[in-house]
């Protein structure tokens, strides 16, 4: 089994959260890989609107599709952006009445995961990962209010960006699409975002990381696509020009072996000639649930690591990009301790440990970059650390991140039991990577 000792058919989930839509896909311990939810029983359709609405003659709320068809019946208020609002953390109006955006937020993940009913009980969940396009601090805080209140039964909650869930994607494909660059481009008819994947077979493990771009030359506008024939052929055009033009200077300057056309801006089939060019010496497939099959894949691989997953690492905008560990005396002889690892998220990197050190005062942290650059030696300076004899000063050190490029170090003095009483005096420093 996958999950845990029992026999019995567990689940982990990947819930893509975004402003307009969101997604589910679901992945079985007896299975080897992801299933989106579709909101119709035999379709494709797995776009959940990310919408709520209230009915203007009672307080019952809907969501998703129902909201859609409320709303254009003009029975309900609706409640849109409904991740930019809880960002943005104030109250919002829906009718005459004044709203905690987290909760509405938070009434629309509960709602849409009651969708899964229909394949799987959430008791059986081990693990969900929700993945959004951006994951900053104030997501983060966000992420956090609204799964404290799902009353979820499993601990087994994470949070990455879409451009993890790109690449937690592209390690369950075959090896042969990771030769060289691979590149996922997201149209929403508004912005087009291309995350551009490298793979540096130099490093062990390999280090994979992502650049993002967007794109506003292909915006369509609000209403979508022109129902007049002749127009549509001319925004079809004007979209395979602008798009062509983009990949060809992509493309241009590295050689890319796959690309993946995602979202529902490739679904009118306007790319002719850019297809044309990205299809020569290149893989390309098309699709809308990528970033949902990654979070559930990444689910997978928090709770049971692959050995195909531990060759790589990802470095992406979230992640600590350095090794970090301390020079310490064991069995008299100089050795360097792990603290922090390369890899983890930021906002998850926290380590504790307990040391005796001599009455230099100082303590030798090492920082050893996987992007390249060479490692460096950042001193700690114990000042008016208590005299005591050799081996009876013992101090803990607790390191945690206040962002992507600052560790925060904090050491307190423990003493030695009763013979030498703790100070409980306090070092601290940040270490600006």
């Amino acid at each position: 089994m996958l999950f845990g000792n029992s026999d019995e058919k567990r689940f982990v989930l990947g819930y893509d959260l975004g402003d307009k839509v969101s997604q589910i896909s679901f992945l079985a311990s007896d299975a080897d890989m992801p299933e989106t939810l579709s909101v119709l029983a035999g379709a494709e359709l797995y776009n959940i609107p990310t919408v709520l609405c209230k009915r203007k003659d009672a307080n019952q709320w809907y969501y998703g599709k129902e909201a859609l068809r409320q709303i254009d019946e003009g029975k309900a208020d609706a409640v849109c952006n409904l991740v930019s609002a809880a960002r943005d953390g104030k109250s919002v109006m829906v009718g005459d009445s004044e709203y905690d955006p987290i909760a509405l937020l938070t009434l629309f993940v509960k709602r849409s995961l009651s969708l899964l009913s229909m394949e799987l009980a959430l008791e059986k969940v081990e693990a969900i990962m929700f993945t959004t396009k951006s994951l900053d601090h104030r997501m983060v805080q966000v992420l956090n209010a609204v799964t404290a209140s799902l009353e979820l039964k499993t601990t087994n909650i994470f949070y990455q960006s879409h451009e993890e869930s790109f690449y937690n994607y592209m390690l369950y494909q075959p090896e042969e699409l990771m030769h060289h660059e691979i590149i996922a481009c997201d149209y929403d008819l508004e912005t087009l975002h291309v995350y551009d994947m490298n793979l540096n077979p130099n490093t062990t493990p390999i280090v994979a990381t992502i650049t993002p771009s967007s794109y506003d030359a292909l915006r369509v506008g609000s209403d979508g696509f022109p129902k007049d024939a002749a127009l549509f052929h001319k925004t079809c055009e004007r979209l395979d020009d602008e798009f062509l033009n983009i990949m060809q200077k992509i493309c241009g300057e590295k050689i890319v072996s796959t690309v993946f056309l995602l979202g529902d801006g490739f679904k009118e089939k306007w790319p002719k000639r850019s297809l044309e060019f990205l299809c020569r010496t290149r893989r390309v497939f098309q699709g809308n649930n990528l970033f949902s099959k990654g979070a559930t894949i990444a689910a997978r691989e928090r709770i049971r690591p692959s050995e195909d997953a531990q060759k790589y690492v990802f470095l992406g905008e979230d992640k600590l990009k350095s090794n970090i560990g301390i020079n310490l005396l064991k069995c008299g002889k100089e050795a360097y301790h792990a603290i922090l690892d390369a890899g983890i998220n930021w906002y998850e990197a926290q380590a504790q440990l307990d040391i005796y050190v001599d009455q230099t005062g100082v303590l030798d942290f090492q920082i050893t970059p996987l992007t390249g650059g060479k490692p460096r030696t950042i001193q700690l300076y114990l000042e008016d650390l208590e005299k005591r004899p050799r081996g009876t000063t013992r101090l803990q050190v607790n390191m945690t991140m206040n962002a992507v490029d600052e560790v925060y170090i904090r050491v307190q003095d423990l003493g030695f039991g009763e013979i030498f009483p703790a100070t409980n005096q306090v070092w601290e420093q940040v270490i600006d990577l």
